[in-house]
Order: structure tokens, then C-alpha cells, then sequence
């Protein structure tokens, strides 16, 4: 799990150098490397792989909490022109519902889901998907409730791709990633994150459809 480990104190390095205080927030969301912490918040309905198992037991994940009172059930992660929301581990049945589980309650499950898959984040509703049937626990994304498809063959590679594109946006462009005048994203920015991710994805389909996922 060394690797894991690696990859997600790197991807908190990224986001906590990066993020933007927001004057909505009394407290800034924050995940903090935390060992051996209890993971009984997490619903039994919940398969959990080893690598996730590892991650939720290891890092504390903590959503804001807004000047009302209010706290949040996720990390909200900036990736320049959208939001990611990392759910907190207590909220991963609720993330679950809508994919897994439909209807009202009594939810039923959806014979479409592979119940191996554990909602674990999403942008704009669209899923980041954890297999925990599989061996290093690969990740998936959808839009919506269309077609999965593969953005990283490990969790690990998964949270590494996550703080280039952090770093991408920050370090390389200061944040501007879109053109001013048609609004769409930079070309540049485009070429610059493709080539960053290759490195850490190291499989062109996966690097196509993590790109297309964010920013397509």
C-alpha cells in the first residue's frame, strides 16, 4: 500500500497548496493523513477493496462547514472550470443512491450497477467509480448513468493523476485555464495536461478518457 500512500500525500500536498479559501466556509474542507483511524462510519452495504479500505482508514476526509453551520459531506476539489466532490466516507451510502440504488425508499437496487462498484466522487453528478472486485482497485467514470469507462487502472494512479492536474493548473497557469474570449479551455493547457498525464496513467485510452471526463 506503499504506493497509495505516496500518491495520496502527494494529491494533499497539491490540494492544500492550491485551494482557494471561499468566505462562504466558516472551515475549509481537508483531508489529513491519519493512521489506523476507525472506518465504522462507513455502511456495511459498502464493498470496500483493500485499497480502499487503506485509504478511509488512513486519511481523514472532512467536508466545510459553511458560516450557517452547516457542514458539507465532501471535498471540494477546484479543477478550474468544475468541481470534484470527494464524499466523506460517513456519506457513501447517500453518494450511492441514484447508481446502486433507485427509486424512493425502500430504495431498490439497480440490476444495471455491478455492486462491486463504490461511488467514491463525482463532477457535476457524473461518477468517479472504485471496482473493488478488481485487483488494485482500478477507477471508472460515467456521465451520469451512461456507459462506464476507465480513467486509471489503480486507485493509486487514480489520486497521482489528480495532483498533476492540481499542479497543471496551478503551477503551469496560475489558475487560467480557459480563453478569455471564447471561453473555452486553452489548447495549450490541453497539451500540457495530456503530456503530465501519460506519465502517471501510462495508457493513452485511459489519459483520452480521464481528459474527455473533466474537461471534454
Amino acid at each position: 500500500m506503499e504506493e497509495l500512500k505516496e500518491s495520496v500525500v502527494n494529491f494533499i500536498n497539491n490540494y492544500s497548496k492550491y485551494k482557494v479559501a471561499l468566505d462562504l466556509f466558516q472551515k475549509e474542507a481537508e483531508i489529513v493523513y491519519l493512521l489506523n483511524k476507525s472506518i465504522e462510519e462507513i455502511s456495511s452495504h459498502i464493498p470496500l477493496s483493500p485499497e480502499l479500505e487503506f485509504f478511509y482508514s488512513n486519511f481523514k476526509i472532512s467536508g466545510p462547514i459553511r458560516k450557517d453551520g452547516y457542514e458539507l459531506k465532501n471535498v471540494n476539489i477546484d479543477i478550474g472550470n468544475a468541481t470534484i466532490y470527494l464524499s466523506e466516507p460517513a456519506n457513501l451510502y447517500n453518494r450511492q443512491l441514484g447508481f446502486r440504488w433507485i427509486g424512493g425508499p425502500p430504495y431498490k437496487e439497480d440490476p444495471r450497477w455491478n455492486q462491486s462498484w463504490v461511488v467514491i466522487a463525482d463532477k457535476d453528478d457524473d461518477p468517479i467509480i472504485v471496482d473493488t472486485s478488481q485487483r488494485n482497485s482500478p477507477v471508472l467514470a460515467s456521465y451520469e448513468t451512461s456507459e462506464v469507462f476507465y480513467i486509471s487502472d489503480s486507485l493509486h494512479r487514480f489520486f497521482e493523476a489528480i495532483s498533476v492536474v492540481l499542479e497543471v493548473i496551478y503551477k503551469n497557469f496560475s489558475g487560467e485555464i480557459m480563453d478569455p474570449e471564447t471561453f473555452d479551455i486553452k489548447n495549450d493547457f490541453i497539451v500540457v495536461l495530456e503530456e503530465e498525464l501519460i506519465k502517471v496513467l501510462n495508457n493513452e485510452e485511459h489519459v483520452s478518457n480521464f481528459m474527455n471526463y473533466l474537461y471534454g
